[in-house]
C-alpha cells in the first residue's frame, strides 16, 4: 500500500491471468473470477424477464452473455486490452454485475498503460466508479469479481489519495478480497493479494505504524508466516502462475532467515516468461535479488 515497505501493489496482480478463469460448465456463466451458480435463465423466465424492444434483459444482461464473457475473458487473458475494452464499453449502462466488473477490471488497466499521470488517474477513478455500481447491483448468491476488483480499485483510489486515505481503506480491502475467497476460493491470484497485503503489513516501518495507530486503536497487523501460507496456497491452487507470488515468496523466506528458499524462489522467479510491464519489473527485482547473493549470469540464463 505505502511507499517503500508498505506496497501494496494489487493491481498488477490482475492484469492478464488465464489461472484467474475457472473452468466451468457452459451453462454457468462464470469465467474470469466471476460469482459461482449464475446460470442461465429457464425458458419460461427468460421470456419474463425480456425487454422486448432491444433484446437485453431487465438486469441488464444480454442473451448472449456468456459468449461476450467468454471473448472478453480471452481477449483480456491475452492482453488485448483495448479489443476487450470495445466489447465491454457497450455494457457500461447495464446492472448487471459480471459485465460491470469486467469492464472496470480492463478500465483499470488502460490506466496502468497510461504514461499520463493525469489520466491513469482519470481511468482508475472511473475504473473504481464502475466497479462500485457492479458491487451495488450483486446479485443475492454473490459476485467473486466485484468483491475482488472493488478491492483492488479501493486500494488505488486510496494510493492516489494518500498513504493516510491508504490505510484507512486498508481493512475494507482485505473485508472483500476475503469475501471473494468466500465466494470463489480456488482464485490464486486473489489469495496472492491476500498474501501481499499481510506482508505489508507484517514489514511495515515505523513511521507507517505510527500513522496506523494515530488512525486505529488497534491498527492493521500481521507476520511473514501469515503472508507465507497466502503465497503458497496461491502456488498450491496453480504452480508458477505468476513470477510476482514466487518472488514474494523468496522475500518472506528472506525475511525470514531462509537464505536457500529465498534464492530459489528468486532463481524460479527470474526465469519466469516475462508478459507484461509487471512481469518485467519483477525480472528485474528477482535479478537484482540475484546479484546481491553472488549469483553469476551463468548460473540463471
Amino acid at each position: 500500500m505505502f511507499k517503500r515497505v508498505f506496497n501494496l501493489r494489487f493491481i498488477s496482480n490482475f492484469s492478464r491471468r488465464p489461472t484467474s478463469s475457472p473452468k466451468l460448465p457452459k451453462l454457468i456463466a462464470i469465467t474470469g473470477g466471476t460469482s459461482l451458480g449464475i446460470a442461465f435463465f429457464g425458458k419460461t423466465e427468460e421470456n419474463k424477464n425480456l425487454d422486448s424492444g432491444n433484446g437485453q434483459l431487465i438486469d441488464g444482461k444480454p442473451k448472449n452473455f456468456d459468449l461476450i464473457v467468454r471473448n472478453s475473458d480471452e481477449l483480456y487473458d491475452n492482453y488485448l486490452i483495448d479489443n476487450c475494452y470495445n466489447i465491454l464499453k457497450k455494457f457500461e449502462n447495464s446492472n448487471c454485475s459480471e459485465l460491470l466488473w469486467r469492464l472496470a477490471r480492463v478500465v483499470c488497466e488502460k490506466g496502468k498503460l497510461s504514461k499520463d499521470q493525469n489520466q491513469r488517474k482519470e481511468l482508475i477513478l472511473e475504473a473504481y466508479g464502475i466497479v462500485k455500481k457492479a458491487l451495488d447491483n450483486e446479485p443475492k448468491n454473490g459476485c467473486f469479481g466485484a468483491h475482488k476488483w472493488y478491492a483492488i480499485l479501493l486500494d488505488y483510489v486510496g494510493e492516489i489519495e494518500g498513504n493516510k486515505s491508504r490505510i484507512e481503506k486498508s481493512f475494507q480491502v482485505r473485508k472483500h478480497l476475503e469475501k471473494a475467497l468466500s465466494i470463489f476460493e480456488n482464485d490464486p491470484t486473489t489469495w496472492h493479494i491476500l498474501g501481499v497485503w499481510h506482508f505489508s503489513f507484517a514489514n511495515m516501518g515505523y513511521a507507517t505504524r505510527m500513522v496506523a495507530k494515530a488512525i486505529f486503536a488497534t491498527p492493521p497487523a500481521s507476520t511473514y508466516q501469515e503472508a507465507l501460507h497466502y503465497f503458497l496456497k496461491a502456488e498450491q491452487i496453480s504452480p508458477g502462475f505468476y513470477s510476482t507470488n514466487t518472488y514474494y515468496i523468496g522475500e518472506v523466506y528472506e525475511q525470514l532467515g531462509q537464505k536457500a528458499e529465498a534464492l530459489d524462489a528468486f532463481k524460479q522467479s527470474f526465469k519466469m516468461p516475462v508478459v507484461t510491464s509487471d512481469d518485467a519489473v519483477i525480472h528485474k527485482k528477482a535479478y537484482e535479488k540475484l546479484k546481491k547473493y553472488g549469483v553469476k549470469d551463468t548460473e540463471v540464463v
